[in-house]
Formats: C-alpha cells, sequence, structure tokens
C-alpha cells in the first residue's frame, strides 16, 4: 500500500527535488574565458543585472589544491534590483571560485581564483551555470562592476574603461546601444 502510493505521488508530480540538493557545488567549474571588448562582455551574458550582493552564504571545497592553498566554491545570494539585460528572479545565486587561505592582494591567484565578493551594490554581467540554478560572472572580474555614490566603477586590469564612472541610466543606455546594432 505504501509503495502504491508513493508511486502516485512521484507520477503525479509531488517528489520535488530542489535543483540545488541535486548539484555537487564542489563539483562546479566555472568558465574563466575573458572577453576581448566591452561588447562582447555584453553579447555572452545572458543576464545583466544591478544588485545587492550579500556575503557568501555556503562555501564548498572544491578538493582541488594548490601550492598556496585549497579551491573553495562560494555561493552568494544576489538581490536583483534591476534587470538591464534579461529577465529573471528577484533572487539570485552566484557561484564564484576562491583560494583558502585567502591570497595577499597582490597574489596573482586573485585574477582567477576571486572568491566571494564583498557585500554591496553591483552591475553584474552574468550566465547561467549549466544544470544548476546557479549563475557566475562573465570573465570573472570583467563582469563585476561595483556602484559607489550611484557610478560604476571599472576594476583595474579587468574592467573595461567604457563603462567607468557611468550611472545606472548611461550603463544602460550604452548596453541598449549593443542590442540596436
Amino acid at each position: 500500500m505504501l509503495y502504491r502510493l508513493c508511486f502516485i505521488l512521484f507520477a503525479l508530480g509531488f517528489v520535488v527535488v530542489p535543483a540545488s540538493a541535486a548539484t555537487d557545488i564542489g563539483r562546479i567549474r566555472i568558465d574563466p574565458t575573458p572577453v576581448n571588448t566591452w561588447q562582447d562582455l555584453v553579447k555572452q551574458s545572458e543576464l545583466i543585472v544591478v544588485s545587492w550582493v550579500d556575503s557568501a552564504n555556503q562555501s564548498v571545497s572544491t578538493r582541488r589544491t594548490l601550492r598556496e592553498g585549497a579551491l573553495v566554491n562560494y555561493v552568494q545570494s544576489l538581490h536583483v534590483k534591476q534587470a538591464l539585460k534579461g529577465s529573471g528572479q528577484r533572487l539570485l545565486k552566484l557561484v564564484s571560485t576562491g583560494v583558502e587561505p585567502l591570497p595577499d592582494a597582490s597574489s596573482p591567484l586573485n585574477r582567477t581564483y576571486p572568491g566571494p565578493l564583498a557585500e554591496g551594490n553591483y552591475i553584474l554581467f552574468l550566465r547561467h551555470v549549466s544544470g544548476t540554478d546557479l549563475y557566475s560572472t562573465v570573465g570573472l572580474w570583467q563582469g563585476v562592476y561595483p556602484l559607489s555614490q550611484g557610478q560604476t566603477i571599472a576594476l583595474q586590469g579587468s574592467g573595461f574603461s567604457e563603462l567607468n564612472q557611468l550611472t545606472v541610466e548611461e550603463f544602460a543606455r550604452k548596453l541598449r546601444s549593443v542590442s540596436s546594432r
């Protein structure tokens, strides 16, 4: 009798397993491929969002190590304030890979393994991580533009200068110029 009830519930779709429960976050590998231009950054992004990023609320070992430490995947919540490209939920999850213990700020490892973002407001260029409910930034740091006093900051050595010191409205206009070509 219990077997039949379980079978019926399963057949009717009442048994739901969240996608994140089935995902081994430690096995995710973030695509580090850089883009050549800010226009390519726009084209390769599924979502471009203005969002508040929470501090990392989950860290999972990748079971990979470097001489300097262990590689860890971090998951953070993104509270989407505005979608500049694409449409999505108001709450997204961002995954990134970092090194523990945290390397010095000058370490080249930070370029390849950025780890979690600091809490704050950002414009983010995102791609969906296949088979999950997670997103990663396009081009690692290339897809990250902090907002300070209402304007974007293009990160030195990674960000595109054409996207620096723009208000959200100016940024949105610039993005629309790519899609209208």
